[in-house]
C-alpha cells in the first residue's frame, strides 16, 4: 500500500485515514474549491456509498473516462486514493447481457470503467443528508456557481450536437424529474433561461455559448463537451478521451 503523508503532523502513513479516525491528527480540512468539485460530481455520477457502523462518509466517483478521474485524483490529493479498474468492457458487456438489459451486448461497444474512491471524511458525512428521501436529491439551498456547473455538466451533461446546425448543451437527470421549477430557477438566479423536458435541462443556441463560457475551461478529458464550432474537431476529442484514438 502507497504510504501518505499527513498534512497536519507531516509523518508517513500507510493508513493515514486511520491516523486521523483515531484521533492522532484531526481531519485535514478541504478546501472550498475542492469541495465545489465534489458537489458537482454529486450531482451527477458521484455517490455516498451506504456504509455500516459510524465511519465516516466516503464519495465515490465511476466514470470510463480515465483521463479525467487521473486528473481528478491527482487535484484532491490527500483526500483520494487513487484511480482503479472498476470492470473491464467485456465485464459490463456481459453483466448488460445477464440483466436483459441488453441482451446482445458486445464488448466493442463498451469501455473499461474506472473508479476513484475518497478516504473517509467528516464532510462526507455531513453529505449524506442528500439521502434523507431514500434517494440522492440535491438540497434545496444549493446555490449553483460555475465550478459546480462545470463539473455536474461533465458528469450528466452533452452536447445535442447536429451535423448541420450549432450544438446545444443539455444536462439530464432524471432522478430530479419531478422538480423542473427548480432547477430551471437554479440557472435563472444565474442569468440563464433552459427549458426542460423529458428530464433534461436544455440551453438555446445562443445560451450555451454563453454557459461554456461561464463554467470555465473544461478539465482533461472532457473538452469535447466545450467545442461547438467544428463536428469534426468534437467526433476526434471524444475519440480521443475514451482511448479510440491516440491524440
Amino acid at each position: 500500500m502507497t504510504e501518505a503523508t499527513c498534512p497536519i503532523c507531516e509523518k508517513e502513513f500507510k493508513r493515514v485515514g486511520t491516523h486521523w479516525a483515531r484521533g492522532r491528527c484531526p481531519y485535514p480540512k478541504i478546501p472550498p474549491e475542492k469541495r465545489d468539485m465534489i458537489i458537482g460530481l454529486l450531482m451527477g455520477d458521484g455517490s455516498i456509498p451506504v456504509q455500516s457502523g459510524k465511519d465516516n462518509g466516503i464519495f465515490h466517483v465511476p466514470m470510463v473516462n480515465r483521463q479525467f478521474l487521473e486528473w481528478y485524483d491527482y487535484r484532491m490529493g490527500i483526500f483520494t486514493t487513487g484511480v482503479s479498474l472498476k470492470k473491464t468492457a467485456e465485464e459490463l458487456a456481459e453483466n448488460n447481457r445477464k440483466s436483459g438489459f441488453s441482451p446482445n451486448a458486445e464488448a466493442e461497444n463498451y469501455h473499461d470503467m474506472y473508479t476513484v474512491w475518497s478516504r473517509a471524511h467528516p464532510y462526507f458525512t455531513r453529505l449524506r443528508s442528500w439521502y434523507r428521501s431514500g434517494s440522492k436529491r440535491i438540497p434545496d439551498s444549493l446555490d449553483l456557481t460555475p465550478k459546480i456547473a462545470k463539473f455536474w455538466y461533465i458528469s450528466d451533461g452533452f452536447l445535442d450536437v447536429d451535423r448541420n446546425r450549432s450544438p446545444r448543451a443539455a444536462i439530464r437527470t432524471i432522478s430530479e424529474a419531478d422538480r423542473q421549477d427548480f432547477l430551471i430557477d437554479l440557472f435563472q438566479e444565474q442569468g440563464f433561461d433552459p427549458d426542460f423536458r423529458r428530464g433534461t435541462i436544455r440551453f438555446t443556441r445562443k445560451e450555451t455559448r454563453e454557459f461554456l463560457e461561464w463554467m470555465g475551461n473544461p478539465p482533461p478529458g472532457f473538452e469535447y463537451k466545450w467545442i461547438i464550432r467544428s463536428r469534426d474537431r468534437y467526433d476526434r476529442m471524444k475519440k480521443q478521451a475514451y482511448g479510440e484514438i491516440r491524440g
